[in-house]
């Protein structure tokens, strides 16, 4: 009989050594879990290829199972990140030109005076002066002149990746991150698996698993905390395993450094959409004491995944809930995370 192969080659290199001085961070997860009013909650920890920390609460609200080191969170925005590696692959493949190439020249068939000016750039730092309204785009500020978190500038992206490829975000990832490192516990579900934790709403709507198409385009990319921590780890090592380099250095020296326009000085800072800050930004969702030359990515569930080169580290945290009670400051909450986490590793 064939043995089925449950890790991923990341989790088969690093090792396990669990410490107490994390417990604070725990307690800290959990005391915000019980404030939001999130069914489940998961914290992954991983510095100098250890895994230091590892700790689940609550369970999965539609079928009241406790949650375990398999159980997947749908990620949301964090997918985002997992996108700009993407377009980083396409970039070192010439596929795309250059990060500063106009739309315009991929896309034909879009309005000339809407898409003007707007550059890869520009997509993957949320500087493109775009919004959806009624799912038309319509152009609010100049390119380059404002940053706005929203969903415009991916739903231009996405059409650039099928134009120059022919193939979607899923297929593409799988082929060159997901399949290679066999990565078991992410991915864009079509259909309902026990691993799969429902989210949990603010509103009166029903706990539920949200589905949709598996071309990596759409809000259903589920991920364990585990493998989560290992996508961290894939981007802090530069894509180096083991000695093994199995993507290129320079493609995460791309990806993961600061991209948006240089005269943007004064706004969130973004590498392909991964959040930075390096200009002390006070609405940076990267807490005042996290190291210079961090990133993360987050997402509406409440989940992060935060990488911290100088302490060699990844920390995820992940909840499910969507929608936040009154009294809750998320932004309050992403920093202090971080700077307790920081505080811990150091």
């Amino acid at each position: 009989m064939t043995k089925i192969r449950t890790v991923n080659k990341i989790h088969q290199f690093i090792k396990k050594e669990e410490v107490e001085r994390l417990n604070p961070l725990y307690k800290y997860v959990e005391e915000v879990r019980n404030q939001i009013n999130s069914s489940a909650s998961a914290v992954y920890v991983i510095q100098e290829d250890r895994v230091i920390g590892e700790w689940y609460s609550g369970v999965e609200p539609l079928a009241n199972q406790p949650i375990e080191g398999n159980s997947r969170f749908n990620i949301y925005s964090a997918r985002k990140s997992y996108i700009g590696l993407v377009v980083g692959i396409l970039l070192k493949e010439r596929k795309l030109d250059h990060l500063d190439e106009y739309v315009l020249n991929y896309l034909e068939d879009m309005d000339e005076e809407i898409c003007k000016g707007i550059t890869i750039r520009h997509l993957i730092t949320h500087t493109h002066g775009l919004k959806l309204e009624n799912n038309k785009l319509i152009k609010f500020a100049a390119p380059g002149s404002k940053w706005d978190y929203n969903g415009a500038g991916l739903s231009l992206l996405y059409k650039i990746i099928m134009q120059v490829t022919g193939y979607n975000v899923n297929q593409i990832i799988r082929q060159y991150v997901f399949d290679p490192i066999e990565f078991t516990e992410t991915g864009w579900e079509t259909t309902h698996k026990r691993s799969l934790i429902a989210d949990v709403f603010e509103s009166l709507e029903a706990p539920k698993v949200r589905l949709d198409d598996d071309t990596g385009f759409e809000r259903n990319l589920y991920v364990s905390a585990r493998e989560l921590a290992h996508w961290g780890y894939l981007n802090l090592n530069k894509g180096n395993i083991g000695g093994k380099q199995v993507l290129p250095r320079d493609l995460f020296d791309l990806t993961t450094s600061i991209q948006t326009p240089k005269e943007m000085v004064n706004t969130h800072q973004n590498g392909f959409f991964w959040f930075m800050n390096e200009n002390s930004y006070i609405d940076s969702e990267l807490g005042e004491d996290v190291p210079a030359k961090s990133y993360q990515i987050l997402g509406a569930s409440g989940c992060t995944c935060l990488v911290i080169p100088e302490y060699d580290a990844v920390a995820v945290r992940m909840y499910n809930k969507i929608g936040n009670p009154i009294g809750y400051d998320y932004l309050r909450d992403i920093k202090n995370f971080g700077n307790l986490v920081s505080s811990l590793l150091n």
